[in-house]
């Protein structure tokens, strides 16, 4: 007489291979958009760096930082680094596009807004651009450098810091920040929108250096192929 499986049997063993395929499926699919990002992230931050070189080559620049200059537009910068870009799509304040639109950015780590709640820390905002590979790329030029940026007082746990009458503190300090470049590996219409998954920022400074906001951020990702992040919701309550 031949052995066989019962119906039962049958069913209980589709039943933990079911369990054990929902249980492992999330895992195995975020890992899989990792890697897609980390192979983008690559792309744009080549694109980039190919983008500064020959715009230094073709202006017979000592350094790539030659394309920022103070005397410059924030939208002058833009269309600068745009035309080095083969294939790119620009989108103006007027194109309302899929592809064109505007975001807030979240920092690598939670962000506290000074009042106690979660918060972005920029903007990803037109006139911007988008490379044949897909990534958005938006600069900020600024009209000197080094220059005096006011800034506000916070705590140690990242609360504004208020005088008697109940307003907020202040200080200046000197930036030597020219102009700043970010990109968003995957477009600003994916998430999540956040510095250290597909966002990554960096700036040119007035020593002639383009230097990365957070340089373990886009070396994790390139060296290690890891992305560095925290996600949060800004918006809510810090706990």
């Amino acid at each position: 007489m031949k052995k066989a499986f019962t119906l039962a049997e049958v069913l209980i063993t589709l039943g933990i291979i079911g369990v054990v395929a929902a249980m492992t499926l999330p895992a195995l699919t975020a890992k899989y958009k990792e890697k897609i990002l980390i192979t983008q992230i690559k792309r744009a931050y080549s694109d980039l760096q190919n983008a500064l070189k020959l715009y230094a080559a073709q202006n017979e620049c000592s350094d790539i930082s030659c394309i920022s200059d103070t005397n410059s537009t924030t939208n002058e910068l833009t269309v600068k680094l745009y035309s080095q870009f083969k294939g790119a799509k620009f989108c103006d304040i007027n194109n309302n596009s899929k592809q064109c639109v505007n975001t807030y950015i979240k920092a690598a780590t939670p962000l506290n807004d000074g009042n106690g709640n979660l918060a972005y820390i920029d903007n990803f905002r037109k006139p911007f651009f988008i490379s044949a590979n897909g990534a958005a790329f938006q600069v900020t030029q600024y009209n000197q450098c080094p220059r005096d940026v006011e800034r506000k007082r916070k705590d140690e746990n990242g609360n504004y810091i208020r005088d008697a009458d109940g307003n907020i503190e202040t200080y200046t300090t000197t930036s030597n920040i020219c102009a700043v470049l970010y990109f968003d590996a995957n477009g600003t219409h994916n998430g999540p929108n956040q510095i250290g998954a597909d966002v990554y920022l960096f700036s040119i400074l007035s020593n002639g250096k383009v230097s990365e906001y957070n340089g373990k951020n886009i070396w994790t990702a390139l060296t290690k192929g890891e992305l560095h992040y925290t996600p949060y919701e800004p918006g809510q309550a810090i706990k």
